[in-house]
């Protein structure tokens, strides 16, 4: 077998030639630019948030021309970075400004975008002292339809083998994400749609990117504490919503059995908004209406909540 040694005209006409990444707009701290020519997208291989997965990210939605609960997203990613030493070379406000003009330059009044901050690059050690300083990236790309418009009748959901992150990382939105991954080929193979994971003491955390809240017999919001997973932005605006309307919120250990006690098992998430969860491990759950309802307040908060949202066109 003989492999072709290509230099970089042979390799820019292939790039012309196939099909780049599904991304629509990238800024990359390397060259401190926007581009939206696939071909330019990349990311340096010794950086060690492509070899290590040192590194953080958030995914942001921007809905009807504006980012919603940015500073939400942007207060977890300063946090996620501190937690793993990892100094952050811009400003709030110019992480805003990029992520703000990253988002416009593809017209596109609904996306989805990921802010990648890698440890940066320098050799392929694990010492993060090799690298120099950080790298940021801001890919932007279409945004699906939320769940529930693709999957009106709900989501199907099992228990997952999977052991949850340990420790401190469990709440920070690190780059290694091969758990959640697992989770999600787990489902697949189960042929659901997401997996539901439990703590070492068999009380549930979450889905692979979405956190699991519950309306019990008496009404309440309840959500199971962030001890062995990550707290999501979009939950807690559902929690605030709840609130708001006169509904009380709360956090309690919950195992798998006493979901089948609820009056309605949800999950929420960037992507997810409000999904109703109608049945685990091949048993029925308990619906109602207010899945439903909670779905459109937070698409009314999206879509109209000038504290939240951020405009981009």
């Amino acid at each position: 077998m003989s492999i072709p040694l290509w230099n970089a005209e042979r390799l820019a006409e292939h790039l012309q030639q196939s099909e780049g990444p599904c991304a629509l707009a990238m800024y990359s701290s390397e060259w401190e630019a926007i581009v939206t020519d696939p071909a330019c997208m990349r990311i340096r291989v010794d950086d060690h948030l492509v070899h290590r997965g040192d590194g953080v990210f958030e995914t942001l939605l921007c809905e009807g021309g504006a980012l919603y609960n940015l500073e939400a997203h942007l207060q977890r990613l300063f946090r996620s970075a501190e937690t793993l030493g990892l100094q952050v070379q811009h400003s709030a406000d110019t992480l805003r400004t990029i992520l703000v003009e990253t988002f416009r330059v593809t017209g596109l009044d609904r996306s989805l975008g990921r802010v990648l901050l890698g440890r940066g690059p320098g050799g392929f050690g694990v010492d993060p002292a090799q690298s120099a300083c950080t790298s940021l990236t801001v890919v932007v790309y279409e945004a699906p339809l939320p769940f529930m418009a693709a999957h009106p009748e709900g989501a199907r959901a099992i228990i997952s083998s999977i052991p949850p992150k340990s420790g401190g990382l469990a709440g920070v939105k690190t780059c290694n994400y091969i758990p959640n991954a697992l989770m999600k080929a787990e489902a697949n193979r189960a042929g659901v749609h997401f997996a539901f994971g439990l703590d070492a003491e068999g009380y549930l955390s979450e889905s692979f990117t979405e956190n699991i809240a519950l309306i019990d017999s008496e009404g309440r919001l309840v959500t199971p504490p962030a001890f062995h997973h990550l707290a999501g932005t979009t939950l807690e605006r559902v929690k605030a919503l709840a609130v708001d309307e006169g509904r009380e919120s709360i956090e309690r250990q919950v195992k798998p059995e006493d979901l089948f006690g609820m009056r309605e098992v949800w999950l929420c998430g960037t992507t997810a908004y409000v999904t109703k969860v109608v049945e685990l491990d091949s048993r029925p759950l308990p619906t109602g209406s207010l899945a439903a309802e909670f779905h459109q307040l937070l698409q009314h908060d999206i879509a109209f909540n000038s504290r939240v949202r951020t405009p981009v066109l």
